[in-house]
């Protein structure tokens, strides 16, 4: 009986080749979408879930208010003494692994290469929170004495070529020049996706050492200070209640903070720490869960347009099947075998689109890499994948073929075999427009809220940020680590070099990601503490990056700082009326009196998304440069040649460091890479959905036309022409883009109106865009039908009518 089904299917789905290719193209695009969009969400919710007891495994993390001007940050760092109050007072903890991490390193094998990396400093209870599978050295003892390190294998390959394991237990590793540690054992990597990659771990012994304590930040005079350095693993005992361990948290992190900072803690699943935005503190990305589920209901609200396609298509060639439905149902086929004859069709179809869209996925995934994550790929063989495919399979055929099968098996034999079966005029044409307005309107609603995205994404790329950012770039040396004198001489040899037009030393640019948060006090109101943000740079910061200077004077050479200059909403914040009345006054920072020597012009140190907040610009020791390149009219490759100039000097002063240079415009480009991506997605699920709607609408105009085939030559036997006859077919679907855009709009407004509140700076939209999205669609829609509109128009009559 289902061989016959099947047969019978695939009869008719050769013999009607456009309804079978247009159908099998609308569900390929939909499904195609739903396994590209489904392997991603997959890969970001894969972080961290192969732990042994996972599910009892925190992070603390620390919740900041530094004052009232400042909004709470989330940081992945606690007071270095909070460890040791949560062991001590926390009831329910089984385990508690505090670690640093020791940023960019540079490592020096002896007698072999330098490398650059960041390793942690912890104890052995890392490894019981965490588990490793040991290769070499004992788990219980390899970290109980300072001076010790665990390698991974691939770090320890790297680091001592492919030598036996054991032969690499008791080998010396130089941290900075400065640190001289004994590999004591060796790891096997992880395989599976997690946000700690680390693969070198410091014994916590090692870190009384002076050169590490400062590096890490762990001296009395750091431990109340903001970044924090230190942070906490910990894993509960089975059974015990994370509401009341977190209750508990927050008292001991009051007794460990200074209560100005207003702070809270809490404890963070481990599988929460890929979807926060701080992450774990490393260059492992971190995905953002509401734009992963916006991207879910596109999938989903793509396939639903497929869907709504095979639902239109197959209702509306309905009319050519009467007589054979009669004739089925004449030979003694119930309703159910002709519903199940029906579906087969529509599982053949499906399975035909699987198969098609999987073919896809693949290329799909290779040309958006850039905006698709690395880890990402396709196992078509998987028995999750092909779990997921049959799903999808079993979910399409059921909405895209019961309906049509019903209605299609609810024809009377009498009537369908007089020709009278199907339904005509308006009985089911109403069905068809209901969900040809609902494809316009998830289109239109597509159309309008990539052209916002567009626009201001441009808005804030080209928009005057206050300074120049073009041909500026950095390179960063350590600041907690290097020496002042030796930053100096580099920065030196760099200014007299040929296509070197200003160099200067800062800890930071004027935008970016990093952002220095800071309390002060005016004499005049000394009890308030105001929050500012703080730059800490040399006299050339402000003429390198051409900051408009409102009122006094630059900044001095100095390496401790004597005076500030503050841009104008600091001065307003302090109750200046004018940039000129806040020169000469005296601010308490940095525990002592400053003069304020000049006030600059706004600019932008955070994203568009934060408005301008009050900013100083200190004068002090920092060891980080930013150099200006001269490449105004020169050629593209000017840049590099005066880079290979810069890293010439920079491998005479840092022989063993790498060369790391970024420009800013990259760094600037990188605050709105959420946007940028949201941007792309909304054009790819636009350009799918109109897709999918237009082949559709082909169909749909193919089989209209086809139905009206006598009522057209009798038009033009009465004298119609041309244009009255393309006007006859195409003015229903103009109308239903009109309704669509009346539907779209206002929705589309709400989306994009709360989209944009997310910016402290942004674009304003209005009637114009709406119509203009309208436009859009109305000319595709016109283009779509036009074919078969001007086929039926320049028919000859004659055919039409020759059986009449």
């Amino acid at each position: 009986m289902f061989k016959s089904y099947f047969k019978i299917a695939w009869r008719v789905l050769t013999r009607n080749k456009v309804y079978t290719v247009v159908n099998v193209l609308g569900l390929a695009l939909g499904i195609c979408a739903c396994i590209v969009i489904g392997t991603i969400a997959r890969y970001e919710f894969s972080f961290d879930r192969f732990h042994p007891g996972g599910d009892r495994i925190y992070r603390i993390v620390s919740y900041l208010k530094i004052n009232k001007d400042f909004p709470t940050e989330v940081m992945p760092c606690v007071p270095p003494d909070l460890p040791a109050a949560v062991l001590a007072g926390m009831p329910g903890v089984e385990t508690v692994a505090p670690y640093h991490l020791l940023r960019q390193a540079t490592v020096n094998i002896p007698g072999g290469p330098a490398f650059t990396t960041t390793p942690i400093v912890t104890g052995p209870d890392y490894f019981s929170v965490l588990h490793y599978d040991w290769l070499a050295g004992d788990e219980r003892t390899a970290l109980n004495e300072p001076f010790r390190v665990v390698l991974s294998e691939k770090k320890a390959r790297q680091y001592f070529g492919p030598v036996s394991l054991d032969r690499i237990i008791g080998r010396s590793i130089v941290y900075d020049d400065s640190l001289t540690v004994t590999v004591a054992g060796i790891v096997s990597d992880w395989t599976k996706n997690t946000d700690f990659p680390f693969t070198e771990f410091i014994s916590l012994g090692t870190a009384r050492q002076p050169f590490l304590r400062q590096a890490l930040q762990l001296d009395v005079s750091h431990a109340k200070e903001i970044p924090f350095t230190s942070r906490v693993l910990l894993k509960l005992a089975p059974g015990a209640d994370s509401a009341r361990a977190n209750v508990v948290l927050a008292s001991l992190f009051d007794q460990s903070m200074h209560p100005g900072f207003y702070p809270k803690a809490a404890l963070q699943a481990l599988s929460d720490i890929h979807f926060t935005e701080s992450g774990n503190d490393t260059e492992i990305r971190t995905a953002h869960k509401p734009t992963l589920y916006a991207l879910l209901s596109i999938a989903l609200f793509i396939l639903l347009l497929a869907v709504i396609n095979y639902v239109n298509l197959a209702t509306a060639q309905s009319i050519g099947r009467d007589k054979e439905i009669g004739i089925r149902k004449v030979l003694g086929s119930s309703r159910t075998s002709v519903i199940l004859q029906f579906l087969t069709e529509t599982l053949l179809l499906t399975l035909s689109a699987v198969v098609l869209a999987a073919l896809f996925v693949r290329p799909v995934l290779t040309v958006f890499r850039s905006f698709i994550p690395d880890g990402v790929r396709f196992h078509p063989f998987e028995s999750g994948t092909l779990i997921f495919l049959a799903g999808i399979t079993a979910i399409t055929t059921l909405l895209a073929g019961l309906y049509p099968a019903r209605l299609l098996s609810s024809f009377l034999p009498k009537l369908s075999l007089r020709g009278a079966g199907a339904p005509r005029g308006s009985e089911k044409w109403w069905l068809r427009k209901g969900l040809i307005v609902f494809q316009f309107t998830v289109s239109l609603i597509f159309i309008i809220g990539t052209m916002v995205i567009g626009r201001q994404i441009h808005f804030m790329l080209s928009t005057d940020l206050g300074f120049r950012s073009d041909a500026v770039g950095s390179v960063n040396t350590n600041e907690s680590r290097d020496s002042l004198s030796r930053v100096k001489m580099l920065e030196s040899r760099i200014a007299q070099l040929p296509g070197v037009v200003r160099v200067t030393r800062e800890n930071m640019p004027p935008m970016g990601s990093d952002i220095g948060m800071f309390s002060i006090q005016y004499r005049v109101r000394s009890d308030e503490n105001i929050g500012v943000l703080a730059i800490k740079a040399d006299e050339n910061y402000i003429p390198l990056y051409d900051i408009r200077l409102l009122a006094g004077r630059n900044l001095l050479p100095s390496d401790t700082i004597r005076e500030v200059v503050i841009n104008e909403s600091l001065a307003r914040r302090l109750g200046f009326k004018s940039p000129d009345e806040a020169v000469g006054k005296m601010i308490f920072t940095w525990n002592k009196y400053v003069p304020i020597v000049g006030v600059v012009a706004d600019f932008h140190k955070s994203s568009y998304r934060e408005a301008v907040k009050p900013l100083l610009i200190a004068g002090m020791a920092c060891t980080d440069l930013a150099i200006r390149l001269d490449t105004k009219g020169k050629p593209a490759g000017e840049a590099r040649v005066i880079l290979d100039r810069v890293q010439r000097e920079w491998k005479k002063v840092y022989p063993h460091t790498p060369f790391e240079f970024g420009f800013l415009d990259d760094e600037i480009a990188q605050l709105y890479k959420k946007e940028q991506t949201m941007s792309w997605l909304m054009r790819i699920a636009t350009g799918i959905t109109l897709f999918i709607s237009c082949i559709g609408l082909f169909g749909l105009t193919m089989f209209t036309a086809e139905r009206r085939t006598r009522e057209i030559g009798i038009r033009k036997v009465l004298g119609a022409g041309v244009p009255d006859i393309a006007v006859l077919l195409g003015r229903d679907f103009v109308g239903l883009v009109l309704l669509a855009l009346m539907i779209a709009s206002p929705v589309a407004w709400i989306f994009m109106h709360r989209w944009l509140q997310d910016f402290a700076y942004r674009i304003a939209f209005g009637a114009d865009l709406f119509l203009l999205s309208g436009a859009a669609l109305l000319l595709v829609t016109v283009l779509t039908i036009s074919w078969h509109s001007l086929r039926a128009a320049l028919a000859n009559p004659v055919e039409s009518l020759r059986s009449d």
